[in-house]
């Protein structure tokens, strides 16, 4: 009797717990664990102190602002060589890297697409280099976006399921049963995988945060000549005239010997029906010519 009354409160506490969980974990499974398992903790112990998880810094002013600098510039310049080695200049003295390099020259213009990596601290440097240098800045967006609540938040969350993910391996060493330790594996892999999933978000978002991008576009137009259109003189116009004329009388002679199988066979056939319609008018004059006899 006594088994079953501590059964039920070990359940209710779990049940409490359950109510008090922000991450939406599923402790039924680690109830069953607790209750089977020897000397194994309180449903207290599973879930950890929420309170003591929370940020220990809640006034918004002491927390580093995390911000993500984005831009595009696009310059027309005169020289596009020197252009991009000026950049290349510029890049090294601000500790900034091409992540991508385009060189594209087609007849209308040539031009480099460009995306920078700098660090944040030295973005409107750059972009201050950039406006000063030789060339014209045709366009320009630059972009600010706060992610400061999402790492935030991100970080108060992994804190949590590792947090979780450590109860549960303590969980795992005490069970007794496969059942309870193939459900209390496939909690650890779920949480594994949020952990790493969160992990990788907060890599890139320090990553964009640390170093801004730009987008370069640097460019010159080039010049088309344009030739101006000389009418032909008469004499000119018979010379190609008779020029174009036996060109044609070549082309028309190459046509027929180059199809003279098919002009052949034309011809065959051609006879043979002229033949067939002699034979046929033949036949019917001399029938017209028995009838007016026998009249």
């Amino acid at each position: 009797m006594a088994i079953i009354l501590i059964a039920l409160v070990v359940l209710y506490s779990c049940n409490t717990k359950r109510n008090e969980n922000p991450e939406g974990i599923d402790f039924s499974m680690d109830c069953l664990a607790v209750a089977k398992c020897e000397s194994a903790p309180m449903a207290s112990e599973v879930a950890p102190d929420l309170e003591a998880l929370k940020p220990a810094v809640k006034n918004n002013s002491f927390i580093k602002k995390k911000i993500i600098k984005d831009g595009e510039i696009s310059v027309e310049t005169k020289d596009v060589n020197a252009s991009k080695k000026s950049i290349d200049e510029k890049l090294k003295k601000l500790n900034a890297y091409y992540e991508n390099e385009e060189l594209l020259n087609v007849p209308e213009r040539i031009s480099y697409n460009l995306r920078i990596r700098v660090p944040a601290a030295n973005f409107e440097k750059l972009i201050s280099d950039i406006e000063n240098g030789n060339g014209e800045v045709r366009h320009k967006n630059i972009k600010a976006r706060d992610v400061t609540e999402e790492y935030m938040d991100i970080e108060t969350r992994l804190v949590n399921k590792k947090e979780y993910l450590k109860r549960y391996k303590e969980l795992l060493s005490r069970a007794k049963t496969v059942e309870d330790v193939l459900q209390i594996e496939e909690n650890i892999r779920g949480l594994q995988e949020e952990i790493e999933s969160k992990e990788g978000r907060l890599t890139y978002l320090s990553d964009q945060v640390e170093f801004s991008t730009l987008e370069l576009y640097i460019f010159k137009k080039k010049e088309i000549a344009v030739i101006p259109l000389v009418e032909e003189k008469f004499s000119e116009k018979v010379k190609n005239s008779l020029k174009n004329g036996w060109a044609a009388v070549v082309d028309f002679t190459l046509g027929i010997l180059r199809n003279w199988p098919v002009i052949v066979l034309l011809v065959v056939l051609a006879y043979f029906v002229k033949r067939m319609i002699r034979k046929w008018k033949n036949k019917r004059n001399a029938n017209k010519i028995n009838k007016s006899e026998e009249l």
